[in-house]
């Protein structure tokens, strides 16, 4: 039985996330979107953050050749991370937000 609230759309685009440990050490990472819906997002990386954590992220998209792009930033909630044993597969995380801002380039 589906749970979702969203629908989820594939797309796979670059996406930029940073967060706070509970040390307050300050990390950066990049991945590759898997999914996108109004309510999240997955990410491909092969360094997520912790479940719980709450991270700021950032997805650049571009609406077509002729017109401007956007930028979609939010912060949200890791609530899920997948990890894998294929060489040269990267795992990635799920991360559920309320609100995203979109922004013309």
């Amino acid at each position: 039985m589906e749970r979702r609230k969203h629908e989820r759309h594939d797309l796979s685009v670059p996406v930029k996330f940073d967060w706070e440990l509970s040390d307050s050490t300050h990390r950066q990472g990049t991945g590759v979107t898997r999914d996108f819906s109004a309510g999240g997002l997955f990410v491909m990386t092969d360094d997520p953050p912790p479940v719980g954590t709450t991270v700021r992220f950032e997805v650049d998209l571009e609406i077509s050749r002729l017109g401007p792009a956007v930028t979609v930033r939010a912060k949200g909630k890791i609530n899920r991370i997948e990890m894998t044993e294929l060489a040269g597969r990267v795992g990635g995380f799920a991360v559920s937000t309320r609100r995203m801002k979109l922004e013309k380039a």
